[in-house]
């Protein structure tokens, strides 16, 4: 099965939200499509922050389980679609894999502000800005 995978800086705060909000939403079995995470500037394993954690809770996505992984090129080459949170990462994400470009999207026409180290209200409203952008994503891409 081809993966969407949703792309951030660390891996701990928005990019599992999306991850886990699509699952939630029921985007698998919609688009056909596996949902996986990465970011561009983090190590492996590391776990949600709390926040996000409780962030995507309130909206129905348990992401407790998740751990960090840094975006490699087979991730990038196999995925269908590699959605980013922000331009930067957008632009950064082309400049590191330009074969890549055609399946580059950003999940929503602004950037989704990072909540990083910020209080739970930071983290619900990036949530909401994700949960918009992905319910968006599956219903354009709905089977």
């Amino acid at each position: 099965m081809k993966q969407i995978v949703f792309i951030c800086t660390g891996n701990t705060c928005r990019s599992p939200m999306a991850e886990g909000l699509f699952r939630a939403r029921g985007g698998e079995q919609a688009t056909g499509l596996a949902a996986a995470s990465a970011g561009l500037f983090t190590q492996d394993g590391f776990p949600a922050s709390a926040n996000a954690v409780t962030a995507a809770g309130e909206l129905g996505a348990d992401i407790s389980a998740h751990r960090s992984r840094m975006l490699t090129p087979e991730t990038a080459q196999g995925a269908r679609y590699l959605v980013c949170m922000t331009g930067a990462h957008y632009d950064r994400l082309c400049a590191l894999y330009p074969d890549c470009a055609d399946k580059v999207f950003t999940l929503l026409p602004a950037d989704i502000d990072d909540p990083f180290g910020g209080d739970l209200e930071a983290y619900r409203r990036a949530a909401s800005q994700i949960d918009a952008g992905v319910r968006s994503i599956i219903e354009r891409l709905a089977v």
